[in-house]
């Protein structure tokens, strides 16, 4: 992309535009994250605040309103468009992966138009871009990237390969890593049962399969288990609660337990309202065979029906 060095979208609030630009590149106070809350008038009101990191959490699965701005670096008057992108941190590096992620306006134009009259004039897009924030899974984070191109011309990122690079060296150029408030899970549901069995390893110490599984238990149930005696077996025998997602399923850990391992062995079921009556719910241990092709060895099953 040819540079365009004419408006500037600032990487910190004391940049005056000159490149390379440095330090923490990624918290843009041009580039605006503002939450959910839709500002009356923004030209003012991100005006007022030029001198501001005004930049606001989002909140996942909600539709949240993100705000641009820019500082004009030249004499005369300078026709700019400015566009919103997202993007995953970690595919920042391949804009191919993200270069249709365009945000739209609130009222579904794909970047806001700006002018500038005289050097150093504030723009201020006109109208937020709008963004329905996903619910991210535990560890992914997510990116705006702002960009101000001339009037008419839609931005290019073929050839970008380092995006840190390309921040510090396009002042029209910037990025916020943005910070989303997930929801609160839904409560876990009321312990309905629990079932208790002694299980004993036996003389030979084995890798031992510890299987939960059920049959027309409701979705959004959860199960568990766990081994009193936590000593011994590496990992110890435990699941912890477990949210179910079919009806007919189950899940296991294994486990290396030594020779001689006895303990009472408790699995437990999570449900609010009353199951279907029949379904069932099912604790087995057992270890495979070492010729081929292995075969499962039952060591404990116990099964509670409802």
């Amino acid at each position: 992309m040819k540079p365009y060095d004419k408006i500037l979208i600032r990487t910190s609030l004391d940049e005056g535009g000159e490149v390379p630009r440095t330090g923490d590149l990624s918290d843009s106070p041009d580039v605006i994250p503002y939450g959910t809350t839709k500002v009356e008038d923004p030209v003012s009101f991100f005006l007022d605040n030029y001198d501001d990191n005004v930049n606001a959490d989002l909140k996942a699965t909600e539709v949240n309103y993100i705000y641009i701005r820019g500082k004009d670096l030249v004499r005369g008057v300078q026709k700019g468009d400015m566009y919103v992108y997202y993007a995953l941190d970690a595919e920042l590096d391949m804009p191919a992966s993200w270069a249709n992620n365009k945000l739209k306006t609130s009222s579904g134009k794909n970047f806001v138009s700006v002018l500038g009259q005289n050097k150093d004039d504030i723009l201020v897009g006109a109208e937020p871009f709008v963004w329905t924030v996903p619910n991210p899974p535990t560890g992914v984070t997510y990116s705006l990237i702002g960009i101000v191109v001339p009037a008419g011309t839609v931005p290019d990122f073929s050839g970008v390969t380092d995006f840190e690079a390309f921040v510090a060296d396009n002042v029209n150029v910037g990025w916020t890593k943005v910070t989303i408030k997930t929801p609160p899970p839904p409560p876990i549901p009321k312990l309905r049962w629990q079932t208790t069995f002694n299980y004993k390893q036996g003389d030979v110490a084995r890798t031992m399969t510890f299987d939960i599984g059920w049959n027309g238990i409701p979705i959004g149930t959860y199960v568990s288990f766990k081994a009193e005696k936590e000593e011994g077996p590496v990992p110890p025998i435990f699941l912890d609660k477990t949210k179910v997602v079919e009806t007919k399923a189950h899940f296991s850990i294994d486990s290396d337990v030594p020779a001689g391992y006895e303990s009472n062995i408790t699995f437990y079921f999570y449900c609010d309202n009353a199951p279907a009556a029949g379904s069932t719910v099912t604790l087995k241990a057992y270890y495979l065979t070492g010729e081929s092709p292995q075969k499962p060895v039952t060591v404990a099953s116990v099964t509670t029906a409802n």
